[in-house]
Parts: structure tokens; sequence; C-alpha cells
């Protein structure tokens, strides 16, 4: 049993690489344009996801905060129920979704295009409605996760990113 679940664990861990590998080729030009818009900002950057990118999203706010770029997470549902009220014109607002379509995130697209907030959306999928709506279109490539349905690639590069 033991060799079985250190083989399970290793196959997760190859599909992590191989889906890191592949985010590493789709580095380009939107990515050097969010790092300088980022940099530029003068007021506050503000990281939204739903579900598990919203916990990624959490931790790299964080990150961003541990190294001097005000930042702070946003969430989705708080957000439809008066959080908007704390995105400003001066801020950079980060939208991370694998599909880039739950519904949560409709409401803050809106807000955000309506006030001229800018938009960098970090998504998977190019139909989807946040890869559209986004200033910059960080695409995260489309892998395949750890039993087919477990978030493990796809988070590992919104992380990674």
């Amino acid at each position: 049993m033991k060799k079985r679940i250190n083989d399970i664990g290793k196959d997760v861990i190859d599909l992590q690489i191989r889906s890191l590998k592949k985010l590493k080729t789709s580095i380009n030009q939107s990515f050097e344009q969010a790092v300088k818009i980022i940099d530029k900002c003068k007021s506050k950057v503000i990281i939204c996801g739903v579900g598990k990118s919203g916990i990624i999203a959490s931790k790299i706010s964080a990150t961003l905060s541990s190294v001097g770029t005000p930042s702070f997470y946003l969430s989705a549902s708080d957000s439809s129920h008066g959080d908007l009220g704390s995105l400003t014109k001066k801020d950079v607002l980060i939208l991370i979704s694998y599909s880039g379509q739950t519904n949560e995130l409709k409401n803050i697209i809106r807000y955000a295009n309506r006030n001229k907030i800018f938009l960098i959306g970090v998504v998977s999928k190019k139909d989807s409605i946040l890869y559209k709506a986004s200033d910059i279109k960080l695409l995260i490539p489309q892998t395949k996760e750890a039993e087919g349905i477990i978030p493990t690639a796809s988070t590992t590069s919104q992380l990674a990113l």
C-alpha cells in the first residue's frame, strides 16, 4: 500500500512539473506588461478569485504586501454585497479564475470596466468573460489535473505566475 501511495504522490508532482513547464513557455509580453503595471501602481493591488483561485489570490496578495506593494485580497462573494467600494480608479485589480466564467466575477468585472479600474485577468480560457474584459490577459495553459478533477496543476500554475 505504501508504495502505491508514494507512486500516486510522485505522479501528482510530475503532473505539476509538466504544468509549470507549459506555463514557462507561455510567459510573453503580457506578463511583462502586468509586472510593469503592478510596479507603477500608486495605490493598491487588489487580488480576487473564487474557490481555490481565491485561496491562491489571498496568498499572492500576502506575498506582494510582504515585499512592500500595498495589496489586499477581495472576496468575490463579499464584493457583490458592498465591498466593491474598496476599489478605486488608481488601483490595479487582478482577477484569477480557471474558467473565467464564474458568476461571482461578473459584478466585479462590470464594476471595474464601468469605473475604469485597470484589470489583469489570470485565466485558462480565451473565450471567457474574464479574458475578454481584461486590460492585460495572462493565459494559464490548460493542464490535466490530478485524477482529472483535483485542482492541483492549475492552482500551482496560478501561484507560480
